[in-house]
Formats: structure tokens, C-alpha cells, sequence
């Protein structure tokens, strides 16, 4: 060993030691003060970005339950004011069944069942125009999808939330395939001579309609007794005899799935074979284009596809326009029937105004919902009346047609309005409920993955303090004795 006094390099060993050892007790210090190991980019730069993206993350997924939540008030507003209309519905249509009672009502109880109707409607169009969350009004029909058909036998029927505002022009409507009845017709002549014995056979929707042929009856009687047995089950068939004296026999509803069977005991009439039941002539959905995108038809529905980029959940119905045919009838006015004819059938336009909630923690992670419009001029507007109403705003019970026909729109409003409360309650589970419960659990997990990477671990950083105080007590006194190992070389002089 070797003693130097312009140059203690023990001294200097220590020194550095003391000075590394401090600056790790620092950084303990700091650790165990804060409650993070990672306090600036430089403790951990790739921790510290991933760190930082977790965060934001959680942020983002925070601010999203907050809207899922505002959104869950708002559609349960809605659907307390859309309960309340429920329940003026159900008395107008108790008041319309005690103004059927006729044989016990006067003209003044007919007059106490109007009024009190009118103040019913009165209130219905009072929530419609006045239910708001905050300043937005909620079922004015500003903030649904609403739409308007233009062309013969072409009516706009409904819209989804995802259905696209249309342009001026408004969306073409091609009918490529029109729709048709199921239907059976028989290529044998119901006679005098084949009539005796003659059993007539009719099922549909699971209910069964069958005669049998007696003394002294027509085909017209037979036909006759077929047609009032048919309602009396229920059959919702229309049954007649041609010109021909065949029979024919038509589903009243459109489309591919609606179907029936008959069958006859003399080969012909309905079934060739004479014997069993045949299932009748399948019909056909409508076939067509909304605004050049391919539609899906079902009967006289045309919907746009799910996809769609413009289309999407657009439903229209095409039922054909009206021609003369034939002769005049018994009041001197001409004929007319629907025939629905494939070609361009008219337009539609929509107008979407649907609420966007922005449910996720990303760009683009948002949900749309279209509120209805529960004006008593919008409700029952497509009930076929023979009042002339147009809708639950013009319903009359004075008299006894009027109030069978307010009973048919009240029940249609009903209808259309539980519909409404059933998506929005759809969407409120289904969507945000469900969100929001996925969007915590996602957080808890994003939490869990940033505390791992950010977050000290107290006793880990308890025993590293304790370490690196020992050390720096350690190298502090090794510096002091260092420091004296020059003294010596006086020691070496005396």
C-alpha cells in the first residue's frame, strides 16, 4: 500500500459510493412519499408511456359511464311520460267501450264520454309537445325518424334509428317482384251432378273449417255455408265461386309465409286427389330497391337490409295503385281494384333525428335511438275506419259507429305506443345497462394493469429504503476514515 497526498483515491471511491447511495435513498424517499415508483419519464420511460395510455383510457371509460348514465335519464324520462300517455289511452278506450253500451246511454252520457275523451286527447297532445330533458323535447317527433311516401299504393311505414336522412329527391323505390296471396283454386265445376255428398275442407293458422253438402243445396249455398263457417272459426281466408263455378280460395294475407290447406272428397273441386289435404299455392314476398340498395321483402313490406349504408331498418309498404276494371257498379261509379305492377313505384323521404350518445371511451363507439312521437295526430293514423277518422285526435263516440271506430284506433295507439316503450326499454337494457356494466368492469381491469406498472409497492420499497440506508450510513463513515489516511504521511515525517 501505497500513501499519496495530492490524490485520496479511497477518499474518491467513497465519496461516490456515498453519492450513489444518496441519491437511491432519494429515490426511496420519494417512492415511499409519493406512493408511485414511477414519479417521472426517466424512472421508466416504456412504463411510463403505456402507463399514460392506460390512464387516458380509464379517463375516457369514466366519461363514458357518466354519458351511459345521463343517456339511461334520459330514455327513462321518456318512458314515464310515454307511461302516462299509456294510461289517458286506456281510459279513452273505457270511455269508448261505455259509449257502445247503447241501450243504457243517453245523448247527455254520450256528451260526458266525448268531453271527457277530448280532455284526454287534450293531455296526451299537452305531454307530447311539453315532455323535455333539460331544454330537448322528447316526443314532439324531433328527435325520432320520421318519413312521407310519394307514388300510387307506396306509403312510408317506419324508419330505425340508423336509417339515413334521405336527399331532396328523396329515396327511388324499384319494385322488382310484387307480392302475392297463397292461394288454391280448384279445376273442377261444382254441379248439380258432383254436389250430393260433397265435403268442403279449410285449415289455416291451426284452425279447421269444413261442410258437408245437403238436400236441396246450390253451389252458391255450399259456397255460401263454406264462406260463414270460414268466420266462424276464424280462417282468415276469402273464399268464392268464379264465373267458371270453380272454387277459389285466397289467403288475405301477403307474402311467402302465410299458407293454408284444403281438400275436397270429389277429385278437383280443391284437392286433385279427391282425398287429404293439399297445401295451397305458396304466395310471394315483394322484391325491390330502396334507394338503389337491395330491400328484403316481407308480403307488401319492402325493408332495407341490416348493412345498409343509407337504407338500413327503412320499411315501406307497396300495395299498387288503383285501376278501373270492369263495369260500372250498381252505383253508376267505375270499379277499381289495386294492381301493383313492378317498375319504379314512387319515392320515399326520411328525415333521422335520432340521438346519438356517445357510449364508449373511443371515437366512434356511440349509440343511436330514435324517440317516438306520441301525438294524438300521429297515433291510429292507419286504421281503416268507416267514421273517417285519420287519427285518435279526430275520434267521436257520439255516435254508435264512432265509437266502435275510436275503440279500433285506441287499441291501434295502444299498440304502436307499447311498441315504442318496449324498444326504448330494449335499448336501455340491452345497450346502456349492459354497457355500463362491461364499460366498469373494463375499468377495474385498466386499473388493475396501471397500478401494476405505476403504482410502489410500500414493502418492497420499505426494504430498499432500509438498504440504501444502511449503505449511505455505511459510506458516509468509510468517507470520514478515508479522508484520514493522508494524516499518515506526517506520521512517516516525524
Amino acid at each position: 500500500m501505497s500513501l499519496k497526498v495530492n490524490n485520496n483515491i479511497a477518499a474518491l471511491s467513497s465519496q461516490r459510493y456515498l453519492t450513489e447511495n444518496d441519491r437511491k435513498l432519494a429515490q426511496s424517499l420519494e417512492r415511499l412519499a409519493s406512493g408511485f415508483k414511477i414519479n417521472r419519464a426517466a424512472d421508466s420511460p416504456a412504463g411510463l408511456v403505456v402507463s399514460e395510455q392506460l390512464r387516458g383510457q380509464i379517463a375516457g371509460i369514466d366519461q363514458a359511464i357518466a354519458n351511459s348514465e345521463s343517456a339511461t335519464a334520459m330514455v327513462q324520462t321518456t318512458e314515464a311520460s310515454l307511461s302516462e300517455v299509456n294510461n289517458l289511452l286506456v281510459r279513452v278506450r273505457q270511455l269508448a267501450l261505455h259509449a257502445s253500451n247503447v241501450g243504457a246511454n243517453d245523448q247527455s252520457a254520450l256528451e260526458a264520454d266525448q268531453l271527457e275523451i277530448s280532455n284526454a286527447i287534450d293531455a296526451i297532445s299537452r305531454i307530447s309537445r311539453e315532455s323535455q330533458f333539460g331544454r330537448r323535447n322528447l316526443l314532439d317527433g324531433s328527435t325520432g325518424v320520421t318519413g312521407g311516401a310519394s307514388g300510387a299504393g307506396l306509403s312510408f311505414v317506419s324508419a330505425s334509428q340508423y336509417t339515413r336522412t334521405s336527399p331532396i329527391q328523396g329515396y327511388q323505390v324499384e319494385i322488382e317482384q310484387v307480392a302475392s296471396r297463397a292461394y288454391m283454386e280448384g279445376g273442377t265445376e261444382i254441379t248439380e251432378s258432383n254436389l250430393p255428398g260433397m265435403t268442403l275442407t279449410l285449415e289455416e293458422g291451426g284452425r279447421t273449417a269444413q261442410v258437408q253438402s245437403s238436400e236441396g243445396d246450390t253451389p252458391n249455398s255450399l259456397v255460401g255455408k263454406l264462406k260463414r263457417e270460414a268466420e266462424r272459426a276464424g280462417l282468415n281466408l276469402d273464399i268464392t265461386l268464379t264465373p267458371a263455378g270453380t272454387l277459389y280460395v285466397q289467403h288475405r294475407e301477403y307474402g311467402s309465409a302465410p299458407t293454408f290447406r284444403a281438400g275436397s272428397n270429389v277429385a278437383g273441386v280443391l284437392s286433385e286427389s279427391g282425398s287429404g289435404l293439399e297445401v295451397a299455392t305458396l304466395g310471394a314476398d315483394v322484391q325491390g330497391r330502396l334507394g338503389g340498395e337491395i330491400a328484403r321483402g316481407m308480403g307488401q313490406l319492402l325493408i332495407g337490409q341490416s348493412g345498409s349504408e343509407n337504407t338500413d331498418g327503412l320499411q315501406v309498404r307497396y300495395i299498387g295503385a288503383l285501376v278501373a276494371v270492369g263495369e260500372e257498379g250498381p252505383d253508376g261509379r267505375p270499379i277499381f281494384e289495386r294492381q301493383p305492377q313492378p317498375g319504379i313505384a314512387g319515392t320515399i323521404n326520411v328525415a333521422n333525428n335520432a340521438l346519438t350518445f356517445q357510449t364508449g371511451p373511443n371515437a366512434g363507439q356511440s349509440t343511436l335511438v330514435a324517440l317516438p312521437l306520441s301525438s294524438p295526430n300521429f297515433l291510429g293514423r292507419k286504421v281503416t275506419n268507416a267514421s273517417g277518422f285519420s287519427s285518435l285526435a279526430d275520434v267521436d263516440v257520439r255516435t254508435t259507429a264512432g265509437a266502435a271506430d275510436t275503440l279500433k284506433i285506441t287499441d291501434a295507439a295502444v299498440d304502436e305506443l307499447t311498441l315504442a316503450r318496449g324498444r326504448l326499454g330494449a335499448f336501455q337494457r340491452n345497450n346502456l345497462e349492459k354497457n355500463i356494466a362491461t364499460l366498469r368492469v373494463t375499468a377495474e381491469n385498466l386499473m388493475a394493469a396501471e397500478s401494476t406498472i405505476r403504482d410502489a409497492d410500500v414493502a418492497e420499497e420499505l426494504t430498499t429504503y432500509t438498504k440504501n440506508r444502511i449503505l449511505f450510513d455505511a459510506s458516509a463513515a468509510m468517507l470520514a476514515q478515508a479522508n484520514t489516511i493522508p494524516g499518515k504521511v506526517l506520521e512517516l515525517i516525524r
